[in-house]
């Protein structure tokens, strides 16, 4: 462990070779949902189907989706639509083309961890908002 100090203190626990390649499956697994994801997020799916894809592609492959449960989470991504901030719930009403999504979830597979969030474009998304991007 490495304490560092200044004017915060923070603990650095190093991670095993064993506990490094537990978070690289686990990182494999996340890596290969989003790709499934760019498959069927498109004009009229809901951030709550999105939802339930994750939670089961986790579940089938023998993950956990570690943010559900969380502080009472209910869910197994946050879903940030356009102008939202990060970490906003998945909702039933549809994406529209022009939509800009963030999907983030945490995978534990076999105890490694693994969080990422990717940026998606629903549809055909305007030249203003690929500037801001």
């Amino acid at each position: 462990m490495i304490a560092l100090k200044g004017e915060y203190s923070v603990l650095i626990q190093r991670k095993s070779q064993r506990e490094i390649q537990k978070m690289q499956e686990a990182g494999k697994l996340v890596a290969a949902i989003h790709k499934e994801l760019r498959k069927i997020i498109q004009p009229g799916t809901t951030t709550m189907e999105i939802d339930a894809f994750v939670e089961k592609y986790m579940l089938d492959h023998g993950a956990i989706p570690s943010q559900k449960g969380y502080q009472g989470y209910q869910f197994a991504t946050c879903a940030s639509i356009n102008d939202e901030i990060c970490h906003g719930f998945p909702r039933k009403e549809p994406l529209q083309a022009g939509d800009v999504v963030t999907i983030d979830f945490v995978a534990n597979l076999n105890g490694g961890l693994a969080d990422s969030a990717w940026t998606y474009f629903v549809g055909d998304i305007s030249d203003e908002v690929k500037k801001t991007l």
